[in-house]
C-alpha cells in the first residue's frame, strides 16, 4: 500500500521498495495467507539460519512438535513447521473428511531449492507418486540417519501418522525432473461407507487399509465402464485423457452427460454416485485412482 501510494505521488521510497521484494519472495514461498511477521522466513530460507534464534539461544526448544527445533548432527537447527505450511506442500482441497496437498519439488540442478523444510505430518495419509520413470529421494526422518528411497511411477503408499505416531522429516529430490506427489490426509469417516470392496469392470483393488481402499481404473481409447460408487472418494488422475461421463445411461430416465479433459495429478473429492458411465474419448490411455474413504 505504501509503495503504491508513493508511486502515485511520485515520491521515492527505496526502503519500501526493498521491503516489497521480500514480501513478494514470501508469496513465492507460500506465505501469502500468513501474518506479515512471517516474512522473517524469507530471510531464514535465504541465509539458512534462524533469525529468531540469532540473538537468544534460549528461545524455543528441541522436540517433535510444530514450532520446536530439530537439531542436526552438525549443530545447526531448523524450526519444524506443519506440513500445510511447508512451501512445497500446497493445499489444493480441504473439507471435513480430507485435506489434499500437491507436493512439487524442483529437481537436481534446477533454479529452485530441491530440499523441503523440516515438517510434521500428524494425520493418516495416502501418497500418490506421479513421476514418470520413477522417483529417487533422500528421506531424512527425525531421529534417524538420512536414507535413500525410491518410488515407482504410480506407486501408492499409506502413512499411519495419527494411528501410530507423527512423522517429522525432510525430503530431498535426487531426480533431474520435478517431484510430483499427491498427499491426501484421511481426516474423518464419511456418513456413507461400503462394507464390501467394490467389484466393477476395469477396476482393480490395489491397496486396503482400515480407513481407506484404493482402486485403479484403466480405460484404453474408446473403452468405457459403468459403475456405482457407494461411498465418498477421492479421485486422482494418473494418466490423463479426454473422457465422457454419463449418469443414468442404463435407466429409464433422461441421461446427463458431459465431457471432461483430465491431466496427471488432477484431484477431486466426490460423493457417492450410481449408474455412472465413464468413457475414454481420447487417443491415449486413461488411468485414475479411486480412493474410498471408510
Amino acid at each position: 500500500i505504501v509503495h503504491a501510494e508513493a508511486t502515485r505521488l511520485q515520491s521515492p521510497v527505496p526502503l519500501t521498495a526493498a521491503a516489497l521484494q521480500q514480501f513478494i519472495s514470501g508469496q513465492a514461498l507460500g506465505l501469502s495467507k500468513k501474518d506479515d511477521s512471517s516474512v522473517v522466513q524469507v530471510y531464514e530460507t535465504l541465509n539458512g539460519v534462524s533469525v529468531s534464534q540469532s540473538n537468544n539461544k534460549s528461545i524455543g526448544k528441541e522436540g517433535d512438535e510444530v514450532g520446536d527445533y530439530w537439531v542436526f548432527e552438525d549443530g545447526t537447527k531448523e524450526r519444524i513447521v506443519e506440513v500445510g505450511d511447508e512451501p512445497q506442500h500446497n493445499v489444493v482441497l480441504k473439507n471435513e473428511f480430507a485435506r489434499v496437498l500437491k507436493v512439487t519439488l524442483p529437481g537436481v540442478g534446477s533454479a529452485g531449492k530441491n530440499t523441503t523444510w523440516a515438517h510434521r505430518h500428524a494425520e493418516d495419509s495416502l501418497y500418490f507418486f506421479l513421476v514418470e520413470g520413477g522417483l529417487s529421494v533422500i528421506n531424512h526422518v527425525k531421529g534417524n540417519n538420512p536414507q535413500c528411497d525410491c518410488m515407482e511411477f504410480g506407486e501408492v503408499r499409506y502413512g499411519t501418522h495419527k494411528t501410530d505416531k507423527p512423522l517429522v522429516h525432510k525430503i530431498t529430490n535426487r531426480n533431474a525432473e520435478e517431484m510430483l506427489c499427491i498427499d491426501a490426509e484421511v481426516l474423518k469417516t464419511p456418513p456413507i461407507t461400503s462394507q464390501l470392496p467394490l467389484v466393477a469392470d476395469r477396476h482393480e483393488l490395489i491397496k486396503t487399509r482400515d480407513r481407506c481402499r484404493v482402486y485403479r481404473l484403466v480405460l484404453e481409447p474408446g473403452q468405457s465402464t459403468t459403475v456405482s460408487y457407494n461411498f465418498f472418494y477421492l479421485s486422482v488422475v494418473l494418466r490423463g485423457s479426454p473422457i465422457k461421463i454419463s449418469l443414468g445411461a442404463s435407466g429409464p430416465g433422461p441421461v446427463l452427460s458431459w465431457q471432461k479433459t483430465t491431466s496427471m495429478g488432477d484431484e477431486e473429492w466426490c460423493k457417492p454416485s450410481l449408474d455412472m458411465t465413464i468413457m475414454n474419448t481420447g487417443n491415449s490411455i486413461f488411468e485414475q485412482y479411486i480412493a474410498e474413504w471408510r
